[in-house]
């Protein structure tokens, strides 16, 4: 009987935890489907993506020569220390010596003491006259021996004496006049001429002084020529044109004197045939078409007047290049990979699109670069910032833009 009621008991739990988890089944199912009928319904929306913002600038077409940049120090064209061949006493020096001013070629710039040299000059030609009259005399003797002897009044060895003093006379004369000659000289080395067209730097010596042979006088210099050594790159010098084939392209130099700039205008001369072994650069050299043509660029003249081409002024140098066909101006930063440039062309709704055009890289000119590019579109305008993923097409906004639309609904609010 007691089995029989635990067996009962067993069976009832059983039962009840079976209607339990029935009962919570129903209830979750029904509880899900009341959920799901009475649910809020979401409509689905367009999710729109910010557009993004770019700032821009004109891509500006050059119609001039490429600038070839450089920049040196103001150099005459000769600088050359006056010196005498021989020694001796200076007793005149040319005002230009004095007064370390201009003077021309051949003009005596130092005499020195010449009284030996006048004195031997004068003993020399004095010997020469009287070797002359003696030879003079002899000719007439000889020619007289010589009749006699055709007569046979006078004997083979008094024509033979005749001659030979004939002889040894002529050659004292050549002997003096050589002599006369090297006298001439040392005189003229006496007096120091003007190499060339110039004026004087400094000067190492005064009136009264003593100089030896091959002592530096002065230092002179070409006054109305000036020159500036330009180092320029490989890159760069293969663009100037004709620079190895004689051609004197213009340049243009500039120098900085009280705070103001002053303008020459110039042309390369020459350049050099070696390649600077440390720096690589090919060096260049551009002269000044006038030394007094210089140009003020501000328009406040100095009390002093326009500066001339100072010695040691520094100098920037710009050099005409080639001038190509379709070459625009960018900021070197705008070049993307060196190969391409990024474009905003507009739309007439407003804004724009993302269109990459190849580029070919010309010229560098420190922060501008100079590209070639081929077919733009109409209107577009040169994108400076940087994208992260730029796609063609992509939808961008001009910065320039939105400030103009944000002015405009100001300007409507007030």
């Amino acid at each position: 009987m007691k089995k029989l009621l635990g067996y009962i008991g067993v069976g009832l739990r059983e039962i009840f935890w079976i209607v339990v988890a029935i009962a919570v089944v129903f209830g979750g199912i029904n509880g899900f489907r009341y959920l799901g009928e009475n649910r809020e319904v979401v409509e689905p929306a367009v999710l729109e993506r910010p557009i993004t913002l770019v700032e821009t600038a004109e891509l500006a077409l050059i119609n001039a020569p490429l600038p070839i940049r450089g920049e040196g120090f103001m150099q005459p064209f000769r600088l050359a220390d006056l010196a005498s061949q021989v020694g001796g006493q200076v007793i005149k020096l040319h005002p230009a010596i004095t007064n370390r001013g201009s003077f021309k070629d051949g003009e005596v710039l130092v005499h020195l003491d010449d009284s030996s040299e006048l004195a031997a000059l004068s003993q020399t030609q004095a010997n020469i006259d009287g070797t002359r009259a003696r030879l003079d005399l002899n000719e007439i003797l000889l020619e007289r021996t010589e009749t006699l002897r055709a007569s046979g009044a006078a004997s083979q060895a008094a024509l033979d004496q005749a001659r030979s003093q004939n002889a040894e006379l002529s050659a004292t004369l050549n002997s003096l006049t050589a002599a006369q000659s090297a006298a001439q000289l040392s005189l003229e080395r006496k007096f120091v001429k003007a190499p060339f067209d110039g004026a004087v730097l400094t000067k190492q010596i005064e009136i009264g002084s003593v100089i030896n042979a091959g002592q530096a006088i002065a230092e002179i210099y070409t006054e109305s020529r000036m020159e500036i050594d330009v180092p320029v790159r490989e890159a760069d010098a293969a663009l100037i044109p004709g620079l190895f084939e004689g051609a004197s392209p213009n340049a243009t130099v500039s120098v900085r004197f009280a705070g103001q700039r002053f303008e020459w205008g110039a042309r390369v001369t020459r350049v050099s045939p070696t390649l600077d072994s440390r720096t690589r650069t090919l060096t260049v050299t551009v002269e000044l078409n006038d030394i007094d043509g210089a140009r003020a660029t501000s328009t406040s003249a100095l009390s002093s007047g326009k500066p001339p081409a100072l010695i040691n002024s520094f100098a920037k140098v710009v050099i005409e290049g080639p001038q190509p066909k379709a070459i625009y101006t960018i900021p070197s930063t705008a070049l993307r990979g060196g190969e391409e440039i990024w474009l905003l062309e507009p739309e007439s709704g407003g804004g724009g699109t993302l269109v990459i055009v190849p580029a070919e890289l010309v010229h560098v000119d420190g922060e501008t670069s100079y590209v070639r590019a081929e077919e733009l579109p109409d209107g577009a305008r040169l994108i400076t910032t940087a994208l992260s993923t730029p796609q063609a097409g992509m939808q961008l906004r001009d910065v320039i833009d939105t400030n103009q639309v944000a002015v405009n609904q100001t300007e409507a609010s007030e």
